[in-house]
């Protein structure tokens, strides 16, 4: 079987590529900077494109068997957080006062949260592409990553997520997620929009919890990148969850 797989440079999506090779699949790595990928195999084939760009996914879709999406949003947390704490330390060393205080130690870091959690198009937008070249061709199994808090799912990613991050950080990402969904679901291809809980760089277990009500409101729970992409690679033949939106955790 040849699979495409979307965001191959990605933790998942490294973990789809080399799991699909060891598997026996024939893999189409599709990527902005081929040289991010490291993986070489007899099977493995390596494209440069812009999932934006309509004629190159066009080219990459033609001919296979099946497609797998782990696109991502790529965040800056880390520096907004760096950021926020640069204001206080600066407006305390330069003794700051009255309305320049609160400027440097409220206003600016607010001003950079709402910058960092301003609603991205990415998702979407290359979604729609993925499906549009694949109903052409006629490619039918489609399996994308998405996550716990999207849908039906929504306030089932654990308190942290729900009350602090989502709302500061994530929610540009989130929205763009649901229109993500929602294009997948709309269409008339043979989908799979796979949940995780919290993302983590552990080992592959080849086990994990699966289905409708996955997740919790106060507990944040989690699985491994290489889980994820194990769950998402069995079902290429197994049409349990065939047109539904599973999660998975451990």
């Amino acid at each position: 079987m040849k699979l495409l797989i979307f965001g191959a440079t990605g933790g998942t999506g490294r973990a789809l590529v080399e799991q699909a090779l060891a598997q026996g699949y024939v893999v189409t790595a599709f990527a902005r900077d081929p040289g991010k990928i490291r993986t070489t195999h007899k099977n493995l084939k390596v494209v440069k494109g812009d999932v934006l760009n309509y004629a190159s996914v066009e080219a990459a879709v033609n001919g296979q068997d099946a497609v797998l999406s782990a696109l991502g949003a790529r965040l800056h947390v880390g520096l907004v957080v760096f950021l926020a704490v640069l204001c206080q330390v600066m407006a305390k060393a330069l003794a700051l006062s009255g309305p320049l205080n609160w400027l440097v130690r409220v206003g600016v870091p607010i001003l950079i949260i709402l910058f960092s959690s301003r609603k991205n198009t990415t998702l979407s937008d290359g979604t729609r592409t993925i499906v549009q070249a694949m109903q052409t061709f006629g490619v039918k199994r489609f399996l994308c990553e998405s996550s716990l808090g999207i849908g039906e799912s929504k306030g089932q990613l654990g308190f942290l997520f729900n009350y602090m991050l989502i709302p500061l950080f994530l929610r540009g990402v989130f929205a763009d997620k649901e229109v993500q969904e929602k294009i997948i679901q709309d269409s008339t291809l043979d989908w799979v929009i796979v949940r995780p809980g919290a993302l983590t760089n552990g080992p592959r277990r080849g086990t994990c919890r699966a289905g409708m009500n996955i997740g919790h409101w106060f507990f944040t729970v989690k699985i491994s990148r290489a889980d994820v992409a194990d769950f998402m690679l069995k079902q290429l033949a197994d049409n349990t969850y065939l047109r539904k939106t599973p999660g998975v955790a451990y």
